[in-house]
């Protein structure tokens, strides 16, 4: 699709003192607004695409304004001049490097220039403000990527993985985003849906030829069609909680009863204080989050307030909000001191949320002899290879099988949790996901689902035999389903709302 008209003008660096900073223009004025802050004889020079060149950019003078926008030029002829702080026409602002990027080879599909100037906010700010006076406009949220969409140069969830990369915290997101934006998601998509294209279009040509001659008509063998992508989609659609781990972070959860030492594991598991700790009960009453990044991995940890009968109205709100976070859960780190008996699960433990994993954790293990090595020799060089003592095997032993016994003191165990904490994450699982790059998100999810259950629809017709027309028309929605994913199918509210979530200048 052709691009939208105007010219729009942002800085694409983020605000701040830096080396340079970057202030792009995309639209068919790209160029004639650069023109306008450049001396004549700069202005005269042949702009070649993706070739730079240093320039000193001014504020535009009052013929190059009229040359550009006729708005423009009647705010620079208004009476009294510019307004107070705005430079003077023809004013210096920065010398800069001036880098062309012409149609269709541009990020946006449209002529883009981007301006390399000195890094700070003023400069920055002054050259986006001399763009404007050249008659460009200021870009909306991700309107860049949107510019870039509409011209066919990315599909929809390809320009989402741009926002994905823009905010990746850790390597495997970052990876899974920069594979989605080179066509993960996209290329899996188009190959699910040819066999069902190339269904339809078989149907919908039987349908025309079965009006002509009722006799010379054989049914369609759709079944293995329909059977081919709903594995496909089955598959795609449990890769969702893993693409949402990575989007989100891995949510862990600290559970357990009032000093059960859940605040100093908690920051023993980040490697520094975090969380208040203190031996009154109750010193936590709101969720404390901080983030670990681990084995590749981002991990929101999640203190909250201990949980116990009898707390007064305060202790029961924090111990609210525990359960709210529980219920959000992926892994619930379900803790315990040394010595405390086993017994029955708690009252107030509620059901984990479909895939979430509790880990069983012993907590003070020093004060059952676990870690005896000192907190001298604890930190981010603990291997926890060292034998547990006597009283640390019946402290495991009293905890069940499978339960990591822990000292936030000297450090003891924290290193297995961590592990443990990789482990119970389905590394594996996250890791395929970055390798194919099917970041999926809840609009991803959403579309897919209903694809899934149009799909089934289609089956259901079929074995039915419903008819080749109907057939036809349940399989066409549900390949508008999947069209939704990639953007082949949108509307403008949509990508409102996907465009809308990205930062101005993307």
């Amino acid at each position: 699709r052709a691009g939208v008209g105007d010219t729009i003008v942002a800085l694409a660096t983020p605000e701040g003192e830096g080396g340079l900073a970057v202030v792009r223009l995309s639209g068919p004025g790209a160029v004639a607004v650069v023109r306008a802050l450049l001396t004549a004889g700069s202005a005269a020079q042949e702009i070649v695409s993706h070739r730079a060149w240093r320039a000193v950019l001014r504020w535009p003078g009052e013929e190059g304004t009229r040359m550009v926008s006729g708005r423009a030029a009647l705010r620079a002829e208004a009476p009294g001049g510019p307004p107070d702080g705005e430079p003077r026409p023809g004013e210096p602002l920065d010398e800069a490097i001036v880098l062309p990027l012409l149609a269709p080879h541009s990020y946006t599909g449209e002529d883009t220039v981007e301006l390399q100037c000195h890094g700070g906010r003023l400069t920055a700010r002054r050259l986006v403000g001399a763009c404007v006076a050249a008659g460009a406009r200021p870009a909306a949220p991700g309107e860049f990527t949107r510019r870039a969409f509409l011209n066919g140069r990315l599909s929809l969830d390809q320009a989402e993985a741009v926002a994905d990369l823009i905010h990746a915290e850790d390597e495997l997101t970052a990876r899974a985003a920069l594979r989605q934006l080179r066509g993960g998601l996209r290329d899996e998509l188009a190959s699910l849906e040819a066999p069902l294209r190339a269904l339809l279009a078989e149907l919908e040509g039987r349908l025309e030829f079965s009006a002509d001659d009722p006799s010379g008509c054989e049914p369609v063998a759709a079944e293995p069609h329909l059977a081919a992508a709903a594995a496909r989609l089955d598959a795609l659609l449990a890769a969702a909680p893993a693409a949402r781990r990575l989007r989100e972070g891995v949510q862990v959860v600290l559970v357990g009863p009032p000093n059960v030492g859940k605040s100093s594991l908690f920051n023993a598991l980040l490697g520094h204080e975090r969380a208040i700790v203190d031996p009154e009960p109750g010193t936590t009453r709101d969720v404390v989050e901080a983030v670990l990044s681990h084995a590749g991995c981002r991990f929101v940890l999640h203190d909250t307030a201990g949980l116990r009968a009898g707390a007064g109205r305060g202790e029961s709100l924090g111990q609210g909000r525990a359960r709210e976070a529980m219920a959000r859960a992926d892994i619930v780190l379900c803790l315990r001191a040394a010595g405390s008996e086993r017994g029955p699960e708690p009252a107030w433990q509620p059901e984990l949320p479909p895939g979430a994993v509790a880990l069983s954790v012993v907590t003070k293990g020093d004060l059952a002899g676990a870690g005896e090595r000192g907190a001298g020799e604890s930190g981010a060089g603990e291997t926890d290879t060292a034998p547990l003592s006597g009283a640390a095997l019946a402290a495991a032993a009293r905890a069940g099988d499978g339960a990591l016994v822990t000292s936030a003191r000297t450090g003891f165990g924290v290193v297995a949790l961590r592990q443990a904490l990789a482990a119970a994450a389905d590394q594996a699982k996250l890791r395929e996901v970055a390798a194919q790059g099917w970041l999926l998100n809840e609009r991803h999810r959403h579309a897919l689902l209903s694809a899934r259950r149009e799909l089934e629809e289609v089956r259901d017709a079929s074995r039915a035999d419903a008819g080749e027309e109907v057939v036809a028309t349940l399989l066409a929605g549900a390949l508008a389903r999947l069209g939704e994913v990639s953007g082949r199918v949108f509307t403008e509210r949509l990508l409102d709302e996907v465009f809308g979530r990205f930062c101005v200048g993307k």
